[in-house]
């Protein structure tokens, strides 16, 4: 069993003739191009026992020849899969199980159950054209264009993508290739398989909307190794529900984006301290870019499906809130469309390429400036303990100082509070695992800090009712709309006096005793 590393590109139809006269793609070949159709069955049980594991078992022909493959584990990140593979020759389209010779897949495959019950779920079958890159540095990349569709019983979806699989070298360079291959070859990173793309179509379901996962720190790890670990786990929450933001599968998708998004920026602020130059470099702008493109279609979502659904389901047929929906929801689907562009768009693919080299490589020397001063007392060596108990006990003297004068606190100070306690509970679920001994109080500290969080979001949202409303109300509006509006106006003034329910949280999260 090896581990596969590949970056896959989904490439519009209209630019596969434009990709084939790159020249730089000319320029880094050192085998003439060859094609070969794959043609590939993929089984499971009826319960999709594999898919839910992780795996994927598949039989595919080449030219004459079958080889069964099983592939499961790893993550993909950044249009970057990283996955572990076994792939052993067979004699005909028949899964042969005596081939599975790695110990963990031969005890996993030994039930008769099983294997008795796999059965084809979907096939693809594409032409794929390979040749063989070598970059200045001596690493080789396989780059493979990939034409065909995938078929599930009466459905198929066409498949045309550049998977670029490295053979030797440094990651760094792949995700430079495919940044010098951005320049002139319109693509997208993808950050579904086609085996999850064979799933879906099978079964109607797509993945669910991901939601953020754990960090795994080590004690022993430098601050700089954490920052990795941390980068990466954000990015791949950012991307994980890229593929259902657009679909529409589920506005789920764009507020975990969204929340990973902030995540990621957060991470980037907690180390600042180790990286001072890191608040005025470009990604950390253009992060800034695409945390407001999305922002105001998460607004209206929630405005929409949660405020405006809540207050009409009390005023059942009400004429002016029938027209008010309208107004709102032409709006909501405006503000989806430009989430949508932005995350389409070139810029947001260059974003990617260059968030996954650096998270991947901890090469951050070109999101910098070069003449920024890098004087600091952490240094990227601390370890992370230390780094972490600073930060954390900092920020906890931070919220303290709210804690003086939470009676008095006004709208725009709540929500000041509201991004601490944000900012403050994301360190705290960041460094968890590195303090492992202390699980309990761990769980109690963050559950205090998403009580408040929770309350002061309600708080937000309803805060930002008038100014919504703003945004679709006109003079000329008539009497039943305006009514409307005022019934929405009214509803919302109610949470902002809820301040017994936000004391006794806060409360909970005074006696609530740090784990670090």
């Amino acid at each position: 069993m090896f581990t596969e590393t590949e970056l896959k590109l989904q490439l519009p139809p209209d630019g596969v003739s434009r990709l084939q006269r790159q020249p730089l793609l000319k320029s880094l070949s050192v085998s003439r191009s060859v094609t070969c159709r794959f043609y590939s069955i993929y089984y499971d049980t009826p319960d999709m026992d594999l898919r839910h594991g992780g795996l994927a078992f598949r039989l595919r022909r080449i030219g004459r020849h079958w080889f069964q493959t099983i592939k499961g584990g790893g993550a993909a990140a950044a249009g970057l899969h990283q996955r572990s593979e076994f792939e052993a020759q067979v004699l005909k389209a028949h899964p042969d199980f005596t081939k599975i010779t790695d110990p963990s897949l031969a005890r996993l495959f030994a039930p008769g159950t099983l294997r008795e019950q796999l059965q084809p779920v979907f096939i693809t079958d594409f032409h794929r054209t390979t040749r063989l890159l070598r970059f200045p540095d001596g690493g080789e990349v396989e780059f493979c264009l990939d034409r065909g569709k995938i078929i599930a019983g009466s459905r198929d979806t066409p498949v045309c993508e550049i998977e670029l699989e490295l053979r030797a070298g440094s990651i760094s360079a792949l995700f430079k290739f495919a940044l010098d291959l951005l320049s002139d070859v319109s693509f997208r990173l993808e950050s579904v398989s086609k085996a999850e793309r064979g799933y879906a179509l099978a079964t109607g379901n797509w993945s669910p909307p991901m939601k953020a996962v754990p960090v795994q720190l080590r004690a022993e790890m430098s601050a700089s190794e954490a920052f990795l670990a941390i980068v990466w786990n954000c990015v791949s929450h950012l991307h994980g529900n890229e593929t259902g933001m657009l679909q529409g599968y589920d506005i789920e998708h764009l507020h975990q984006m969204r929340v990973g998004l902030r995540r990621l920026r957060s991470s980037m602020g907690m180390f600042s301290q180790v990286y001072p130059e890191i608040s005025s470099g470009p990604l950390v702008h253009e992060l800034k870019w695409l945390s407001g493109m999305l922002s105001s279609a998460r607004d209206w979502d929630v405005f929409v499906t949660e405020v405006l659904a809540q207050v009409d389901a009390c005023f059942p047929g009400h004429p002016g809130m029938e027209e008010l929906k309208d107004r709102c929801e032409r709006r909501r689907r405006h503000f989806n469309r430009e989430a949508c562009s932005a995350v389409e768009s070139q810029r947001y693919t260059e974003l990617m390429l260059r968030l996954g080299r650096c998270a991947y490589t901890g090469d951050w020397s070109e999101s910098f400036p070069s003449e920024a001063d890098r004087s600091t007392n952490l240094k990227p060596e601390t370890p992370v303990k230390e780094f972490a108990t600073a930060l954390l006990e900092r920020r906890r003297r931070q919220l303290g100082k709210y804690g003086k004068k939470l009676v008095s606190l006004d709208e725009t100070e709540l929500h000041a509070l509201r991004i601490v306690i944000k900012k403050h509970r994301y360190a705290a679920e960041f460094f968890a695992s590195a303090y492992p001994h202390k699980n309990k109080k761990t769980k109690q500290y963050i559950q205090s800090l998403s009580e408040i969080q929770d309350i002061l979001g309600a708080m937000n949202d309803a805060a930002n009712v008038e100014r919504l409303l703003g945004e679709v109300s006109s003079e000329n509006d008539g009497k039943k709309l305006c009514e409307a509006t005022g019934i929405m106006l009214g509803w919302s003034a109610r949470p902002l006096g809820d301040k017994e329910h936000f004391m006794n949280a806060w409360k909970g999260f005074i006696e609530a005793e740090p784990f670090w």
